[in-house]
């Protein structure tokens, strides 16, 4: 990662310049840790289709998967590995166990022959969205620990779930009473709501 987390700030600078990195830079190394993960997931998904591997394997290999890259995005958003606590383990993994319940029920749509090849290639590479929420969890977690405040804003460019519309915030509020993107909202990781940080 050519990103160097800077505590006081709670924000990256670039490795070389030593300048603050945009918060857009930030979620482009999210959504290509995304992209990644969909090709990895949609190759398990070949595998099972062209019978090299059970349904079983696939569903090992998809956990796994989901897990380690859930794991990288909660790093990233807490400001690096050294930077998790237990608080921010137990929500990724209860980001991981609702994936993990998809996961079960589509090995039992497999089992009965419900999806097609290229069906089952795309369900599973629509898990890897899921990630990003990890993300955004870390990283309420550690802003939330030194008091920032925060707004949760809707993307006009996207259609809004009513969760998301009710979560909006156009005041700056603690962000321990702001709901992070793609979290209990009907949108998931397809969430397209922006964020906003300061310090106070």
């Amino acid at each position: 990662m050519p990103y160097q987390f800077d505590q006081s700030s709670h924000r990256y600078r670039d490795a070389e310049t030593g300048r603050f990195v945009k918060y857009t830079q930030v979620l482009e190394t999210v959504n290509s840790e995304i992209s990644r993960l969909e090709v990895r997931l949609k190759g398990h998904a070949r595998l099972l289709t062209q019978g090299k591997i059970d349904i079983a394997e696939f569903q090992t290999r998809m956990a796994q998967s989901l897990k380690e890259s859930h794991l990288r995005n909660a790093a990233f958003g807490a400001g690096g590995v050294q930077q998790l606590t237990s608080t921010h383990y137990g929500k990724v993994g209860a980001q991981l166990k609702k994936q993990y319940k998809y996961l079960h029920g589509f090995g039992q749509d497999l089992a009965e022959g419900k999806l097609t090849k290229e069906q089952a290639i795309k369900r599973a590479g629509s898990y890897a969205k899921s990630a990003r929420t990890s993300f955004f969890e870390a990283e309420f977690t550690s802003r939330g620990k030194v008091g920032f405040y925060a707004k949760r804003l809707l993307d006009a460019q996207a259609r809004h779930c009513q969760s998301c519309i009710s979560y909006q915030r156009l005041t700056w509020t603690p962000i321990q009473n702001v709901t992070p993107p793609g979290v209990d909202c009907e949108c998931g990781g397809n969430c397209r709501c922006r964020l906003v940080f300061r310090r106070v």
